[in-house]
C-alpha cells in the first residue's frame, strides 16, 4: 500500500524534503549502504529507509541486495532528470566584487568557509559548517588553481563539490625480500 501511494506523489513533493535531496546528492557520486547514508545525514536508519522507499517508488534510486546488506544507487536513467529537478530547489547566491578579487574573498561574502593552508595554496575544508574535502568548479569546469590564487576577472558561476571518502578496508602491500 505504501508504494502505491508514493507512486502517485508529485515529484516536487518527493524532492521537497531536505533529507531526500541530500540522499540524491550523495548518491550522484557513489552508491552507499543504507546505514552509511544514515550516518552521513545524521539521521536514524529507519528514517533513512523511509526516505529510500519514497525515492525508489519515484524511480530515482535502485536498491541492490548483497546478502543482508542493501546498497542504494542512483537510477542512472533518471540521473539527468534528478539533476535538473534538484537545481529547481537551489537558489544560487549572488555577490558583487571588484575585478582582481581573489575567489576566496568573493566566496566568503556568500557562504561561511573554513580554509586550510598548504604549501600548494589554500583549500576549502568546510562550507557552511559542513566539514569535508571540497573542490570547486568554475563555469562547469574543475579549477586547478587553489582558491586563494584564483583571481576573478569576469562573471563566474562557482559550484562546490564535496569529496566523500571511500569507506572500506585498508590494505598494505609490501614487497618481498
Amino acid at each position: 500500500m505504501f508504494v502505491k501511494e508514493v507512486m502517485f506523489m508529485d515529484v516536487f513533493k518527493v524532492l521537497g524534503n531536505d533529507n531526500r535531496r541530500s540522499i540524491l546528492e550523495i548518491l550522484m557520486h557513489k552508491g552507499m549502504h543504507i546505514s552509511a547514508l544514515a550516518k552521513e545525514l545524521n539521521i536514524s536508519v529507519p528514517v533513512t529507509l523511509k526516505h529510500i522507499k519514497i525515492l525508489e517508488a519515484a524511480g530515482f534510486v535502485e536498491r541492490t541486495r548483497l546478502g543482508n546488506a542493501h546498497v542504494i544507487n542512483i537510477n542512472r536513467q533518471a540521473l539527468s532528470k534528478v539533476k535538473s529537478a534538484y537545481g529547481l530547489f537551489e537558489k544560487p547566491l549572488v555577490v558583487s566584487v571588484k575585478k582582481g578579487t581573489t575567489l576566496i574573498s568573493a566566496l566568503k561574502k556568500a557562504v561561511k568557509l573554513d580554509v586550510k593552508n598548504s604549501p600548494e595554496g589554500s583549500f576549502i575544508s568546510s562550507v557552511d559548517g559542513k566539514p569535508g574535502y571540497y573542490t570547486y568548479e568554475v563555469n562547469g569546469k574543475f579549477s586547478e588553481k587553489p582558491v586563494d590564487q584564483f583571481l576573478v576577472n569576469k562573471d563566474l558561476e562557482v559550484e562546490f563539490k564535496k569529496l566523500l571518502p571511500v569507506l572500506g578496508k585498508k590494505v598494505v602491500i609490501k614487497l618481498e625480500d
